[in-house]
């Protein structure tokens, strides 16, 4: 709050707006079509986490769960409580139990978890020296940050090849994911990132063209932040956490290109998700029209 607070003091929200409608109808269109892509590609991977979960369910639940869930649970905040919930409404009356329901809402964000760090560490190893200034690090230790990460994913690869057993916790025995299904997951991860990043990356002004992965690795240092943080979307917290890290880019170009972003990736998204939501409710055989 203290360093927007700061900010807008320097600029107007008329200068904001202005940059916002130099930005090319092209660039906005590309950008809505990686924040399609995204949106696509995790409602055809819980098709697949549905299936390994509990087979008996058909292609059309799973989609449009998924686009109701993803936007949803990305602007309420704790994905996987808000996305589980809706996931419980929508499989509960397909039979699913609480605990599939659990494991299917933990196997559909695992993508994002496992392809975060994946690419954030590829980011620290490949663009160190370019981020050495950016964060105020040696790139030394970046560099050795970045490749502990690595082993650590592959760390992960490793105990899931050769962990057969399941895990027990107290009382709870859960299974791991088997090998095939955890690369989906990192690969469906990578795609999903790389999508949602670019729609920031597209938007953002000439000031601000640095190469794509010390860009990565200040977006998902910004997102980590936001969602520690706790604030749903990490609203405020991530165009903080820009600011402070890109200071050689004009403030009000930089709020106009996350503005953008927020429009493009979460609000056109969400309020897509709802109108699917209420349409479901209105024509499905266990929606609330049906039941009421």
């Amino acid at each position: 709050a203290y360093v927007l607070y700061r900010t807008f003091q320097r600029i107007s929200i008329a200068e904001v707006l202005a940059n916002m409608r130099r930005v090319p109808t092209g660039t906005l269109m590309l950008a809505a079509a990686c924040t399609a892509g995204a949106l696509l590609t995790l409602a055809l991977y819980e098709i697949v986490v549905v299936r390994y979960v509990k087979h008996c369910v058909g292609r059309a639940r799973p989609m449009i769960t998924a686009l109701i869930a993803f936007p949803l649970g990305h602007v309420v905040g704790q994905a996987m409580l808000s996305g589980g919930a809706i996931r419980y409404r929508m499989y509960s009356p397909a039979g699913f139990t609480a605990m599939e329901v659990g494991a299917t809402a933990l196997l559909c964000n695992l993508p994002y978890a496992l392809g975060f760090g994946l690419l954030f560490d590829l980011a620290l190893v490949f663009g160190a020296d370019k981020l050495a200034p950016i964060f105020r690090v040696s790139s030394h230790w970046l560099l050795l940050l970045g490749c502990v990460g690595l082993a650590k994913d592959v760390g992960y690869l490793v105990f899931v090849w050769k962990r057969k057993a399941p895990i027990r916790l107290g009382g709870w025995s859960v299974n791991l994911p088997s090998l095939k299904l955890t690369v989906l997951q990192v690969v469906v991860g990578i795609i999903d990132i790389g999508l949602v990043s670019s729609v920031l990356y597209l938007l953002l002004p000439d000031a601000a063209r640095i190469a794509y992965l010390p860009f990565l690795a200040v977006y998902l240092s910004s997102v980590l932040v936001g969602v520690l943080s706790h604030v749903p979307a990490g609203l405020g917290v991530i165009e903080s956490m820009l600011l402070l890290l890109l200071p050689d880019v004009p403030p009000a170009e930089l709020l106009a290109a996350v503005l953008l972003y927020r429009v493009i990736f979460e609000i056109v998204p969400a309020l897509m998700s709802l109108a699917i939501w209420a349409g479901y409710e209105f024509a499905s055989d266990d929606g609330a029209r049906a039941r009421l």
